[in-house]
């Protein structure tokens, strides 16, 4: 199985085996204004990487977009948007390409084969369905520079109606007290959207206001770890407007488990302090949703991609 995944930042190819163990990958920076240079990056890393390990199967690309009638929209990657991929990555490289947003593809893997399945296994959601085993609702949660979401039910994905299943990260922030209203412009265009408040940007963001001192989201969490009241003080502001947007879902979809992924999403602390959040937003009064952090998102995102041409022809 051969995955790929295109963010702001790099470009990833890994080749996986069938059952999902890694086999080999490389990765090259994201072409910043050219989708001419994204087609030949993918093209000149799938040369390479089946140079030594012949693949000739279909190849599955987690984007960081929306695809809407084979056409890609909502992309944080201004020249993604309004384009056909799929199709100019098949005549580029006369291979059979699925693609899957970011979200999907993590969500994908993690309800599978990914600490989510194994979630669902400690909570007794085993049955023998077909070829999937992990019976139960997953809610994965990208939390990086941009955020993606999605949806596994019984470990297929949900894609809905519009393919926008799982986009949280566009919904406004929930309870907002006053000065939270003020200004978070986001790119897609709205403002106050989650993102602008959840993303490392975010939380960078927050802690330059106070500081003037721009700093990197692992600075910032290093910082909180060093006893900086700072950067512990806008932890705290990042784990309750989190903790919001999870009893959100949590109130919506219900799912048996939540898993976190990306630069903030892997945070350790936001696997304990975020339960405590939920009982004043959740419906019910001890929710029993469990939350689960990813051992790694890049993995599990090229893997995710990876299994998207089985998942489309199940």
């Amino acid at each position: 199985m051969i995955g790929i995944s295109i963010d702001q930042n790099r470009i990833h190819t890994a080749i996986f085996s069938n059952g999902g163990d890694f086999v080999c990958g490389q990765d090259c920076p994201t072409p910043s204004d050219s989708y001419r240079d994204c087609l030949v990056a993918i093209a000149e890393q799938i040369t390479q990487i089946t140079s030594s390990q012949p693949n000739s199967g279909p190849i599955g690309v987690a984007i960081p977009g929306v695809v809407a009638n084979d056409i890609i929209t909502h992309s944080v990657i201004p020249y993604l948007n309004e384009k056909t991929l799929q199709s100019d990555l098949q005549a580029a490289l006369g291979r059979e390409i699925h693609l899957g947003n970011i979200g999907d593809c993590f969500t994908l893997f993690e309800a599978r084969k990914g600490v989510a399945a194994g979630a669902l296994k400690n909570l007794g959601g085993v049955k023998n369905v077909g070829a999937v085993k992990n019976v139960g609702n997953v809610f994965g949660m990208v939390i990086d520079t941009s955020c993606h979401g999605g949806l596994s039910v019984n470990g297929s994905l949900i894609k809905g109606r519009n393919g926008i299943t799982g986009n949280w990260a566009h919904l406004p922030l929930p309870a907002p007290v006053p000065y939270e209203l003020e200004g978070q412009d986001c790119w897609c265009g709205r403002v106050g959207c989650l993102e602008t408040f959840l993303s490392s940007s975010g939380l960078e963001d927050d802690y330059f206001k106070i500081t003037e001192n721009r700093q990197s989201a692992a600075q910032i969490a290093a910082a909180a770890k060093n006893n900086d009241i700072v950067a512990e003080s806008a932890l705290q502001v990042l784990e309750d407007r989190l903790g919001r947007a999870t009893a959100a879902i949590i109130n919506i979809i219900d799912p048996d488990v939540i898993v976190l992924g990306g630069m903030v999403g892997e945070l350790d602390r936001l696997i304990t302090n975020l339960p405590r959040k939920w009982p004043g937003y959740v419906i019910t009064k001890k929710p029993q949703t469990e939350l689960v952090a990813t051992e790694n998102t890049t993995r599990a995102v090229l893997c995710g991609a990876a299994m998207l041409p089985a998942q489309t022809a199940a």
